[in-house]
């Protein structure tokens, strides 16, 4: 069939920039987890900057919402079963929170900041009742190892912020100190990038204060998160996708000085890695300092329309501040909320996304930290499902990951509001299969016309019948490939290809 292989890849190749339709997947992968469906909960491991999981004492933890209790609770994975346990602690029992997690190994403490949400889309600022009611509050946890509980330690939780906010990141510097970081959405269009720390101690807050840069007045779609790195540094970054701006910014401060004390840079945009259309309100950040280089990374993805232009990228910072970017999806790819992990054992880069961009399946592509490049295409599934099949916020954790802590990533399924979840063994890079899984493709057990045809003319379609059915929920008639029930796969070159090249920036997720 070698003949048959290469004249379907000469169809597809003929039909110059066309939107690939993501691959096919003849068995479900991950594993699927409980229902979180009945109480309003519409996006539990959103935000896209947010980070859901931790790894402690061994064991993979998370916040979870449980239909039991009606509010979002602790709760750990037994790596023997894939099924996550819930534990008695409740964090947060407002159906439109979501929260940020962050493990601090050095005082033993979790904190998770969780604040009530908005819906904000590029076309359709959220109504001004939703963004005043509600709050963020941040929660402080101590854990028991001999009994693997959580309680929360007294005088918390405390509120940090009055009102609702699409994303709120938490982090810590090198002296104690939390920093906050959420962007608010003004009733005249004078949205802000907002940023708040501890003083004296978790529990003493200052005041709320704009980021103190002419860059951080944004759309009323965009977001921020906060990291520490270098050991001795906070950074935010941001979206801006005004008019005329379009970039990703970075500002640094300084651990111990005032904190007023910002220094910005553009990491992406304005001819820095990328000209045009390069902001969206897709972000999230992971740092690795343990090797000393540094190193700041930024999973983002831009605003480009044209097939061929990077869709999601990965952006790097050095210890000197030089940023560069390497491509991860196109825009014909149909990536969108991408997350960036570090193994440091194994010295590997994970990133992974969703496709396509209203839902599907979670794809990974991993790259050496040394020589970061990724290669074309969609990428490895982790999380796929022949029933759910609108998959979507993959979230893990902020700490870095290596062999004993394996790598979880943990979404949801939004029609049929249940969690999924993928692990990795890391190392030898095996993804657990649910439960059935069938992992052997399909063989091609017919063709027409057959693999010793010569002379056919261009707008030949060209069929091939497979060993099994195929999944036909990835691809419908505006594709290049179309699938039908008795595992027939008919590629038609002169199928509308539902080119990307006029993509309506209305339509971004």
């Amino acid at each position: 069939m070698r003949l048959l292989r290469l004249f379907i890849a000469l169809l597809l190749a003929a039909a110059g920039a066309v939107a690939l339709p993501v691959p096919a997947l003849a068995a479900d992968v991950g594993i699927p987890g409980p229902s979180y469906d009945g109480d309003g909960v519409k996006t539990p491991t959103a935000d896209k900057a947010q980070s859901k999981l931790w790894f402690q004492d061994g064991s993979w933890w998370g916040l979870l919402w449980s239909t039991s209790a009606h509010a979002t609770k602790i709760h750990r994975l037994d790596v023997a079963t894939q099924t996550w346990q819930e534990t008695e602690t409740v964090v947060d029992a407002r159906p439109t929170a979501r929260g940020d997690a962050l493990w601090d190994a050095q005082t033993g403490k979790l904190y998770v900041v969780s604040g009530t949400t908005v819906v904000s889309e590029w076309s359709s600022p959220p109504a001004r009742d939703a963004v005043t009611s509600g709050s963020a509050v941040l929660h402080r946890y101590s854990y028991n190892a001999s009994t693997k509980t959580y309680s929360e330690d007294a005088g918390l939780p405390i509120t940090l912020h009055r009102g609702s906010t699409e994303s709120i990141t938490v982090a810590k510097d090198s002296l104690g100190k939390l920093w906050v970081t959420y962007t608010v959405v003004a009733s005249d269009n004078s949205n802000r990038v907002y940023v708040n720390h501890s003083t004296t101690s978790d529990t003493a807050w200052g005041d709320p204060f704009v980021l103190p840069t002419t860059n951080a007045q944004v759309h009323h779609d965009d977001i921020s998160a906060v990291t520490s790195f270098q050991g001795d540094k906070i950074g935010v970054m941001w979206s801006n996708q005004r008019k005329g701006d379009k970039k990703f910014y970075l500002a640094v401060h300084q651990d111990g000085q005032p904190e007023k004390s910002w220094q910005t840079e553009v990491a992406y945009g304005g001819g820095n890695n990328c000209n045009g259309g390069c902001a969206n309100d897709h972000l999230n950040l992971r740092q690795l300092t343990s090797d000393g280089s540094g190193r700041l990374f930024a999973a983002i993805k831009t605003a480009h329309q044209n097939v061929g232009q990077t869709f999601v990228a990965l952006l790097v910072r050095d210890q000197q501040g030089q940023w560069t970017s390497a491509q991860f999806g196109a825009v014909e790819d149909a990536h969108t909320r991408p997350m960036v992990m570090i193994d440091e054992e194994h010295r590997q880069v994970w990133m992974f996304a969703v496709a396509p961009e209203e839902g599907g399946s979670i794809f990974y592509k991993t790259a050496p930290l040394d020589n970061i490049a990724f290669p074309p295409g969609p990428g490895t599934p982790i999380i796929h499902s022949s029933t759910d099949t609108d998959i979507n916020d993959p979230t893990s954790t902020k700490q870095n990951v290596n062999g004993q802590t394996g790598l979880v990533v943990l979404a949801s399924a939004r029609k049929n509001a249940r969690y999924w979840h993928g692990h990795i063994a890391l190392g030898g890079q095996s993804i657990t299969a649910g439960a059935g899984s069938d992992t052997t493709a399909p063989a091609v057990t017919a063709g027409s016309p057959d693999d010793q045809t010569a002379g056919m003319a261009v707008d030949t379609a060209v069929t091939q019948t497979l060993s099994e059915t195929t999944d036909a929920t990835t691809t419908d008639d505006t594709t290049a490939a179309k699938k039908n029930a008795a595992g027939a796969v008919t590629r038609n070159p002169n199928a509308d290809q539902a080119s990307r090249s006029a993509r309506s920036p209305s339509a971004r997720e």
